[in-house]
């Protein structure tokens, strides 16, 4: 909302921070930082936005920068109902932008926790002072990266840099050089193996300032899986950055094929579906969806979600190759053949994809075809799924009899790292080749050789499926009698329910209880959120007030206000909520 035009980076920066300060907070589920700036300048009504993204709650704000003053405006809505029922505005000098942004984001999630449920918010939340120069690069850094183009990618490395030599004890700005690097990498935008030294030392830096940091554990957790193929030790990462950030998305979808590869299938599927549900706008995740049932053998639903996507991303080249190899893997091989006589490789051209007939035809028997085919694909060098690397001539002549020359280029992409060979277990050629004594070869595609145990996957898998289901208890039978006594002669005592400012962390403060422990108390032990357990009280209040002959010259809103009541609409809803009836029509009876 500001004049200079070029502070939009700056508001975008700060939306995505506190997005992911949000996101650190376990059974919170946040939207994704791609499916929220979707609707950015947008003018759709709330109730369309809480529909495509699934969600009972719109945080909304705006920034406004004046030279070193910072206005930033939040407001929470209740999607189904439209209802705004808390807000607030902060006013800062710029050189305290980020402590701003952490009193946003906590602010936001206590009144959230107020009006809809228990979830554990870091009771000490670490104080970070940054340099506010430092800080604006690093913002713009960002915009750079989110454009996905090399230039500005590169712009924003450059940015980063200058950041980091302001202020090179800041954590977050070596996780965010480790991700531009790794993105480099992984997209072949510069040769892979610089891209991922530069990476990896980012990344082990940031962890030196942060261990928590989740950032700089995914980019370490990727690189181990991509460039040092240690499966392992790129799981542990990736689980940390879950543990720090559970609703990352890259690192959900990272796990998930981690999953597929490591026999984890349950876990794999689980972990792309939240990615889906925290990101439902961008297609990609889709991708993985198909990707993964693909990977564990679960076909017809691998074409259910690719035929999906597609819809969404007609173009798309590698998933239009992946539903080519579903179709194989289906039997479906004539139609498989016709699909891949046409693959996109942009809204304008298509071409036919010679290694994917050729498979088809190989796996049929059809040699003769498929060696006319795979000619083709040699000579063009084509390989338009990028996403697989496939080599025809190891899955091609495989079927055709050469397995000399099938294990000559099976060691010659091991060496190169071809990724289409971490997922060997699931590709039907290689099953054909388990009794030659040679098979043993694939053991070196990992740097551990071959999976985790099972005892590990599972293990991991027993505890993310906790984080996802009830919250512990916070109190012993002992501590919920004391506390629940205490609480409820304190509400009958001291009547804190008529300070319109009452919070959770204020009541708990005056019963000297945790906060986190109070909500606990609250929603698991008497079965109310803050508000509700709050807001009968001043119903109650209300009902004796308006009897009394006294205060019959108050308005029945003015009687509301007098019982802590700082809202119209709260107090109609509550007061329904607990009598069912309206205030007035309480009146008359």
């Amino acid at each position: 909302m500001s004049s200079d035009q070029d502070a939009e980076h700056f508001a975008d920066g700060i939306t995505e921070e506190i997005i992911n300060a949000l996101a650190n907070i376990d059974l919170l589920k946040v939207t994704s930082r791609t499916s929220a700036f979707y609707f950015k300048g947008k003018n759709i009504p709330i109730s369309q936005i809480s529909d495509q993204l699934n969600v009972s709650i719109i945080l909304e704000g705006s920034v406004r920068l004046a030279k070193d003053n910072i206005r930033i405006t939040s407001q929470l809505i209740q999607a189904k109902e439209d209802f705004h029922f808390w807000s607030e505005t902060w006013d800062r000098k710029l050189d305290n932008i980020f402590a701003v942004q952490d009193e946003v984001a906590s602010t936001v999630a206590e009144k959230i926790r107020e009006n809809f449920g228990h979830f554990e918010i870091e009771e000490n939340p670490k104080k970070r002072s940054i340099d506010s120069g430092a800080y604006t690069l690093y913002l713009r850094s960002k915009s750079n990266f989110y454009k996905f183009k090399k230039e500005a990618i590169l712009k924003g490395i450059e940015q980063i840099k200058h950041a980091i030599d302001i202020d090179p004890a800041c954590p977050f700005y070596h996780a965010s050089l480790a991700i531009y690097y790794s993105y480099l990498g992984l997209m072949r935008a510069m040769p892979a193996h610089e891209a991922f030294d530069i990476s990896r030392k980012a990344a082990i830096r940031a962890i030196e300032l942060d261990p928590t940091d989740p950032e700089a554990n995914y980019a370490r957790g990727i690189g181990y899986y991509f460039f040092e193929k240690d499966l392992k030790q790129a799981e542990h990462y990736l689980n940390l950055a879950l543990k720090y950030r559970p609703n990352y998305t890259n690192a959900l979808l990272g796990g998930s094929v981690m999953d597929t590869i490591t026999g984890n299938h349950d876990r794999a599927i689980t972990r792309v579906k939240k990615a889906l549900e925290l990101d439902p706008i961008n297609f990609e995740n889709r991708y993985y969806y198909a990707a993964a049932f693909l990977r564990i053998g679960r076909y017809k639903e691998a074409l259910t979600e690719v035929n999906s996507m597609l819809k969404q991303a007609p173009y798309h080249t590698n998933a239009y190759c992946v539903k080519g190899t579903v179709l194989i893997r289906l039997g479906k091989y004539e139609e498989a053949i016709q699909h891949y006589q046409s693959v996109p490789v942009s809204a304008e051209k298509r071409l036919p994809y010679y290694a994917g007939i050729g498979i088809a035809y190989a796996i049929q028997g059809k040699l003769s075809e498929a060696r006319d085919f795979l000619k083709q694909a040699n000579e063009t060098g084509q390989n338009l799924h990028l996403a697989a690397e496939e080599n025809p001539n190891v899955i091609i002549n495989i079927y055709l009899g050469n397995i000399d020359l099938a294990f000559k280029e099976i060691e010659a992409d091991i060496k190169a790292k071809k990724y289409y060979l971490n997922f060997y277990k699931e590709n039907p050629a290689f099953k054909l080749l388990e009794d030659d004594s040679r098979y043993d070869i694939f053991k070196t595609v990992f740097k551990n050789g071959d999976f985790i145990s099972d005892a590990e996957s599972n293990n991991d898998s027993g505890k993310e499926a906790q984080s996802e289901g009830s919250p512990s208890a916070l109190l012993d039978e002992k501590e919920i009698e004391e506390f629940h006594s205490l609480l409820l002669e304190h509400m009958g005592t001291k009547e804190p329910y008529l300070d319109p400012g009452l919070s959770l962390r204020s009541l708990a403060d005056q019963i000297y209880i945790s906060a986190n422990k109070l909500s606990w108390l609250l929603n698991h032990v008497i079965g109310k959120n803050f508000n509700e357990f709050v807001n009968r009280y001043r119903v109650e209040a209300f009902k004796a007030k308006v009897k009394l002959p006294e205060n019959s010259n108050f308005t029945l809103l003015g009687l509301a206000y007098e019982c802590g009541f700082n809202s119209k609409t709260v107090f109609n809803n509550s007061f329904k909520k607990e009598t069912g009836l309206t205030p007035k029509a309480f009146l008359k009876g």
